[in-house]
């Protein structure tokens, strides 16, 4: 799943904000124009799909700063999130006959999330206004031939919807089914019927076996490199830590396989011509630690307690980018400690990795912006009145008009030009 949609109104900065996304997606901005806020509203979906909204709230700092400032808990705050699987993917099966040999499937799906809830001025309580699952894709059936069971594809019948919906407690699913299919004879499969929800909580707290957890497949990272100088107990998590403390768990457990080796070896090779190998250490406390060999001096390692803080943010990013598998990564300035020559090459790998996942990136830098292709550039400012927007500088007609005049885009940003 990769995030191709999200609307909020009321959250942090933003009063009211509509943004689509690509696979490559760099954020720009003044400070404090809300590059973080929208990454947190990102974080806050998540949170929820993992904590639970009550926790999810508190972690944005409880309810006085998840909403905006100067709107307060006054107005309601509304979120919602549409996520795509692509083409050509089989969804699950919505119903079968009863007979069990024809079964309905939902293929290519788009699942849209959206919720609002009102805070209460006295007290810490809200109350949900709203809370909507709405999967969208291709109606397909199967038919089972009755030698051999095959499955048989029948045509495409259309486009068709399931919603999923609350009133009060209670959760109600309809589907929606193209015109010319009826569902007469088939029987909806379990997942879909009716439960209840409690009023603290939303669809997508229990919606596991709807919607699979799709925001867990996201990662935000903002990496930390003093952590991974640091010994790293054997037991850590296998999935790179968002502050990379445990790089060197992902690193050994790369290393050790020969073709990954290779490509890892390969990738820091194009950044960093001088690294020769990178190799992992375990001590007898049952830690980990990492070390780099350099073309000027092969019999002899660095530590990596004695490795620049450029070179630990390149090995993290490429981590990230190419041997991470969950599908969209979130990365907070990732040229920080990073020297200006290297930073084209690191938008090409990026952009690179974006054919593989969703790539969201947050920068000050103007030489990912000098090396950026336009399209992919999203603006984040702050208007008049202080509420955050995001616009495309691709479709603003002022700065088509610099560039034909040979401005470079990231000349107006450093100049501070670009306005939305």
């Amino acid at each position: 799943m990769t995030i191709k949609t999200i609307r909020v109104k009321n959250f942090k900065s933003f009063k009211e904000l509509h943004v689509d996304l690509g696979k490559f997606n760099i954020l720009i901005g003044a400070n404090a124009s809300g590059k973080s806020n929208f990454i947190r509203v990102i974080e806050f979906l998540r949170d929820i799909e993992r904590h639970g909204l009550d926790n999810a709230i508190q972690l944005q700092g409880g309810r006085e700063y998840l909403t905006n400032l100067n709107i307060g808990v006054g107005e309601s705050l509304s979120v919602e999130v549409v996520l795509s699987e692509g083409a050509g993917k089989t969804g699950r099966i919505i119903a079968s006959s009863k007979d069990g040999t024809n079964h309905l499937f939902l293929d290519d799906p788009e699942i849209s999330y959206s919720f609002s809830i009102h805070f209460r001025k006295k007290g810490a309580g809200f109350d949900v206004l709203d809370d909507r699952l709405v999967f969208k894709g291709l109606f397909k059936t199967w038919s089972r031939t009755a030698e051999g069971g095959e499955r048989v594809r029948r045509q495409h019948d259309g486009v068709g919807e399931v919603v999923v919906t609350r009133d009060g407690e209670t959760i109600s699913v309809k589907t929606i089914p193209p015109e010319g299919l009826s569902l007469a004879e088939y029987e909806v499969m379990p997942w879909l019927l009716r439960g209840n929800v409690p009023q603290r909580s939303l669809v997508l707290e229990h919606a596991e076996s709807v919607t699979g957890r799709p925001l867990q497949g996201i990662a935000i990272y903002d990496f930390d490199p003093k952590l991974p100088k640091k010994a790293t107990p054997i037991t850590g998590k296998a999935d790179l830590e968002e502050d990379g403390s445990n790089l060197a768990i992902v690193l050994k457990n790369i290393i050790e396989n020969g073709d990954q080796k290779r490509k890892l070896e390969n990738l820091l090779g194009d950044l960093l011509p001088f690294v020769a190998g990178l190799e992992v250490e375990k001590f007898a406390d049952k830690s980990l630690l990492f070390s780099l060999r350099e073309t000027y001096a092969k019999k002899q390692s660095l530590p990596a307690s004695l490795i620049s803080d450029g070179t630990i943010n390149i090995t993290a990013l490429i981590a990230a980018l190419y041997f991470e598998k969950k599908p969209v990564a979130i990365i907070e300035e990732p040229e920080r400690n990073i020297h200006p020559s290297l930073i084209s090459k690191l938008v090409a790998m990026m952009k690179d990795a974006s054919q593989g996942k969703q790539i969201i990136v947050t920068t000050h830098n103007p030489e990912v912006v000098r090396h950026a292709d336009i399209g992919d550039v999203l603006l984040v400012s702050r208007n008049g009145d202080g509420f955050s927007t995001i616009s495309r500088p691709s479709e603003n007609n002022e700065v088509k008009v610099f560039l034909q005049n040979e401005m470079g885009l990231e000349e107006l940003f450093v100049e501070n030009l670009l306005h939305a």
